[in-house]
């Protein structure tokens, strides 16, 4: 209990930053606060101070440079999500294509790769995860569902991988942000991600698989749900 405790820890020191830096009190490219002044300005350890910074690291908001410390990213997520969209026109279908691809291969080789230890951490997630649809926290409930899939990603060790869904995560947020505003989507995400974390458990990589496919089918069906009504609602306007 203890751990799942500290991870509750590290997602609010983590929020408490990217809001510091959406609201411009640290500018792009400023750097922040070292670990121990940030352990004086809230009373917490360094473990959970170094862990909210590897969350804002994976969604996009620091750089963390080995031997100088951590920089607010250079270019703020919202200005390259406009840029993006701009000059590419990505719609939801086509972010979805490249998850249906990209996903389950990652879930396959990540459940065959992962440490015990990476398990526990991806155990950790979906419990903070759980708490925070709970409470319909918002914030929390991107973050984390964002952190669940960056670390099984990672535990797949391709660089390559690692790399595209970098990109894709940071054009995606703002669709999963509209996903989980829906109160009937809250409890959606947290059984397919019990499913797919109990394949770790049991080095089940073909059942990892599909239960990768199932999650992402229930998301898309979600949001063309989500869409579809906001269709109709100014239809009716």
């Amino acid at each position: 209990m203890k751990e799942i405790q500290r991870i509750s820890v590290t997602n609010m020191i983590a929020e408490n930053i990217r809001e510091l830096i959406e609201t411009g009190n640290y500018l792009p490219g400023e750097k922040l606060p070292t670990e121990a002044g940030f352990c004086q300005m809230w009373g917490v350890s360094r473990t959970s101070i170094r862990e909210a910074l590897r969350i804002l690291q994976a969604l996009g908001y620091v750089v963390i440079k080995p031997g100088k410390g951590a920089f607010v990213a250079e270019e703020p997520f919202s200005q390259k999500q406009k840029d993006w969209y701009e000059t590419e026109n990505a719609e939801f279908s086509d972010f979805m294509e490249v998850r249906f691809a990209i996903e389950p291969l990652a879930v396959r080789l990540s459940v065959e790769r992962a440490a015990p230890r990476e398990v526990a951490e991806l155990f950790e997630v979906h419990q903070s995860f759980i708490r925070a649809n709970e409470t319909h926290d918002l914030t929390k409930m991107i973050m984390l569902d964002e952190l669940f899939h960056t670390k099984i990603m990672s535990y797949t060790k391709n660089p390559l991988l690692i790399a595209i869904n970098k990109q894709l995560l940071n054009r995606f947020r703002v669709y999963r942000g509209e996903s989980f505003t829906n109160s009937y989507v809250y409890n959606n995400a947290v059984q397919p991600h019990e499913k797919i974390l109990q394949c770790f458990y049991l080095k089940d990589a073909k059942t990892a698989v599909l239960e990768m496919q199932r999650h992402l089918e229930i998301t898309d069906e979600d949001m063309r749900r989500i869409h579809g009504k906001q269709v109709m609602d100014l239809r009716k306007s």
